[in-house]
């Protein structure tokens, strides 16, 4: 029988393996901007950034999952396939979203069913898969539609977990998972920083493709004022969230190129304009070639431990 006193060089193994830095990458809630997430991740693979667990909200969780199943360069590329093959008939069957506003002021949970997304889900990431079975820790968010908390999935139904996280309120339907009713993440936590860290991340690579970090509503409607407001409500909790965090762990905020088009909350019509920007932009972020505000530049970012 050996020793159960650890040598000298197994407990300078389990100590280098507790400092491990622990790589995250974030993924914000956005609709079809997380097109934009997309080119990101194919720059920061492309740098050598390889990720120890992955956390999304909305369709960063879509994103997240995508990437926790497939966690190589390939993996990323063929992300960057499927979305570059989604229509708006792939998430609205049944009917264009414009016209479904008149169902707005009827009686109901949903202007669409969520079919469209249960069937995206099943046919790349299997109908029955389990959130655990992820090559690597995978993190979905949602939120709780009676009391408003987060909840973060790290276990059970890969495809009700991701279906309730982005069950946007009014459009999608909300989500029964073990008695509760869960809807959109981004209602509780758009970019999940929190969680991350809560799984025990030390270096957090967050793609934040929140509307208005790239682009700004034409507001010249009620309606348009109306989810401007929230989208800004909604961002309260990043500026908390950076505030708090700043001096506990690494955060490389990975930048969101600004865009010359508004991209409406329905529209699949600028996914590749959108994933070619973004990878473009993050190349150069990562190559330390970003003019920063006041002539600055931005320094190079260091790659993260490679698997």
């Amino acid at each position: 029988m050996g020793s159960e006193v650890p040598s000298r060089a197994q407990w300078l193994r389990r100590l280098a393996s507790r400092k491990k830095d622990k790589v995250a990458i974030v993924l914000s809630g956005g609709g079809p901007l997380g097109a934009l997430q997309v080119g990101a991740l194919k720059g920061l693979f492309e740098h050598g950034v390889r990720p120890d667990m992955v956390v999304g909200t909305s369709v960063g969780s879509m994103n997240a999952a995508y990437l926790a199943f497939n966690p190589t360069v390939e993996g990323v590329k063929e992300m960057e396939r499927h979305w570059r093959a989604f229509t708006e008939d792939d998430l609205f069957p049944g009917g264009r979203f414009r016209a479904a506003w008149a169902r707005m002021f009827v009686r109901g949970n949903r202007l669409f069913e969520s079919s469209g997304l249960r069937r995206i889900i099943s046919t790349h990431l299997g109908e029955d898969t389990a959130i655990e079975h992820a090559q690597i820790p995978l993190g979905i968010v949602a939120t709780d539609l009676e009391t408003g908390a987060e909840r973060v999935f790290t276990s059970g139904s890969l495809v009700e977990a991701l279906l309730a996280s982005a069950a946007m309120p009014g459009v999608y339907p909300p989500v029964e998972i073990e008695g509760r009713l869960y809807t959109d993440g981004g209602v509780a936590n758009n970019v999940p920083i929190a969680p991350a860290v809560e799984m025990g991340a030390t270096t957090l690579y967050v793609l934040n493709s929140t509307s208005h970090t790239s682009q700004r509503r034409p507001l010249v409607r009620p309606m348009d004022f109306f989810f401007h407001g929230f989208t800004l409500a909604r961002a309260q909790r990043l500026t908390l969230d950076l505030r708090y965090f700043a001096d506990k762990v690494n955060l490389v905020m990975v930048p969101a190129p600004a865009l010359d088009v508004f991209v409406p909350f329905a529209s699949m019509e600028y996914t590749n304009l959108l994933i070619d920007l973004s990878y473009r932009h993050t190349k150069k972020f990562l190559a330390g070639q970003l003019a920063l505000p006041g002539g600055g530049q931005q320094p190079t970012v260091e790659a993260g431990p490679s698997k």
